[in-house]
């Protein structure tokens, strides 16, 4: 096992192609549709990586890194988003996330970063 995901992403196509991607690498990946379930997820198992978009329903990625404290453990956090939001950007990197991703990404940019970060996640 290489390690356990938690992809929050509210738009399907996204979600799903991040899924298989990474499950054909060899990761178990979980999957959250809005910002809540994120949360409830993030309560209910320990997870090596979180890839968040930042605008979802029930509660924006920002939101989600906010209550990180009431969840458990901090989660590495990659955040993925559409929208240019600087002072959003800004609070996302003073809560920890390692890495942005702006919408269109590159998958293969993609793919290298969340290697890097389970890797750094699972060595120390």
């Amino acid at each position: 096992m290489k390690g356990r995901l938690l992809i929050a992403e509210d738009e399907p196509g996204i979600r799903n192609l991040l899924a298989q991607l990474f499950k054909a690498q060899g990761y178990i990946t979980d999957l959250a549709v809005d910002g809540i379930e994120t949360i409830e997820r993030l309560r209910e198992a320990d997870y090596d990586l979180l890839l968040m978009d930042v605008n979802m329903p029930g509660k924006t990625g920002i939101e989600v890194l906010r209550h990180q404290d009431q969840i458990g453990r901090p989660v590495r956090t990659i955040l993925m988003t559409a929208l240019s939001e600087k002072e959003a950007m800004e609070e996302a990197k003073r809560l920890g996330v390692v890495a942005f991703f702006g919408k269109p990404f590159d998958i293969f940019e993609l793919k290298k970063e969340v290697t890097v970060q389970i890797s750094s996640d699972v060595s120390g």
